[in-house]
């Protein structure tokens, strides 16, 4: 085969049962299930999932050995699992060529970060939600009180007795109250305080931040002057902190990598979708290291409830035998990142590869079904890959399905 030639010089692990690399190797001698009952707030139920054994802080004497200690913190506060995960299991890939870390720094755009998931962060998403509809509440029945409300005690109106009819009628008197209209009118003033800086353009970040102070300082004595709880604008920021990107730029952030960071969203292809990626990126000349990889949160209520109501979740409480029955997927989260790159390029700088090549990776869409693939999606990709890697059928020593029952499988 012609061409520049990928290998594979770090990976790591995070999955249930291992946390990292080692741990998965003897794990797989064992040949034990790694799945156990799903403790997700149902009660007792026949889900079985993976939970990752896994603990953040042991990492945080090798970030704190290259960061500032309020960067450490601020991964704890701020990002969410798939996010820390994803950081671990690369962390694990440096861990197994020394000096990978700075040439990925040094590479320039030469080098990239190519981790993705496959569902995101639907803890973040979940918790920030139920905590926007209690603001909510709270904040339309404050703004419904006949004593901060001119119009509805005009009005003479009494919420409906129906709960449902009553919340839709507090938010259409919130939003009619004066009150909260002069309320508002306040708070745009507090809000468009001007930034000053007496010393020129050098100081303008203290500037910056004396003035969120002063503003915040402000908002304070609003709510205190009107009694007014949070407006539910204020949720958690976290939720513009962890998007689909926030693996991949973290690792970025925290490696010092300053070529193309991004997350590939390909649902359960997303790890093979980005490798494809990095080879096409690697093959290319476009770049020399690749960080690739996938992420994905714990169990969730959300996504055992979705996935079992969308017909492909085993809720028989033993573990999915495949191909034997409908229902034989069982969730579990964690992580996996490899760090991919040409092959001659990386052994001339010293880097060994780890017993794997990646030749080629074939892709295809099956424009059939958002779940239920049909039986000739998947051969033209596999058809792709072979013919890629100039390989024949009968070259393959292994073989790994998605195993989820599903026609191609």
């Amino acid at each position: 085969m012609g061409g520049i030639r990928a290998g594979v010089f770090g990976w790591g692990v995070v999955a249930p049962k291992p946390p990292d690399v080692d741990a998965f190797a003897r794990n797989l001698s064992t040949g034990a299930t790694w799945l156990e009952p799903f403790d997700g707030g149902f009660g007792p139920n026949n889900f079985l999932a993976g939970t990752p054994e896994f603990q953040f802080d042991r990492y945080k004497t090798w970030i704190g050995e290259r960061h500032p200690p309020r960067y450490y913190q601020m991964l704890v506060e701020k990002m969410d699992l798939p996010t820390q995960f994803a950081l671990g299991a690369f962390i694990q890939a440096m861990g197994q060529n020394p000096g990978i870390e700075q040439e990925l720094r040094s590479l320039g755009t030469a080098a990239r970060v190519y981790v993705g998931t496959g569902l995101g962060n639907v803890d973040t998403i979940h918790k920030a939600s139920l905590a926007l509809r209690e603001a909510q509440l709270v904040w339309d029945r404050f703004w419904t009180e006949p004593a901060r409300n001119s119009a509805l005690a005009a009005s003479g109106e009494r919420p409906p007795e129906d709960p449902a009819a009553a919340e839709a009628w507090r938010r259409l008197w919130m939003e009619r109250s004066p009150e909260l209209g002069q309320y508002l009118q306040k708070l745009a003033a507090i809000e468009d305080l001007p930034v000053v800086s007496d010393s020129g353009v050098d100081n303008i970040d203290a500037a910056k931040i004396a003035a969120m102070r002063e503003k915040e300082k402000r908002r304070m004595r609003q709510q205190d002057k009107w009694g007014a709880p949070d407006p539910p604008w204020k949720v958690s920021a976290n939720v513009i902190f962890n998007l689909h990107n926030s693996p991949a730029a973290q690792i970025a952030i925290m490696s010092g990598i300053h070529g193309l960071a991004f997350a590939p969203v390909a649902a359960c292809a997303t790890f093979g979708v980005a490798l494809k990626l990095a080879l096409d990126a690697v093959q290319s000349g476009d770049a020399k290291l690749v960080v690739v990889g996938a992420a994905d949160p714990p169990p969730h209520p959300l996504v055992v409830g979705a996935f079992y109501s969308g017909r492909v979740l085993s809720a028989g409480n033993h573990v999915s035998l495949p191909l034997t029955r409908l229902q034989c997927t069982q969730v579990a989260g964690g992580s996996a990142v490899w760090i991919v790159g040409d092959l001659d390029y990386c052994r001339g700088k010293g880097f060994q590869p780890l017993g794997i090549e990646p030749p080629a990776v074939g892709v295809s869409s099956d424009a059939y079904h958002i779940i239920t693939p049909s039986p000739d999606g998947s051969p033209v990709a596999i058809r792709q890959a072979l013919e890629a890697a100039h390989a024949a059928p009968g070259d393959v020593g292994t073989w790994d399905t998605h195993a989820t029952a599903t026609p191609d499988d």
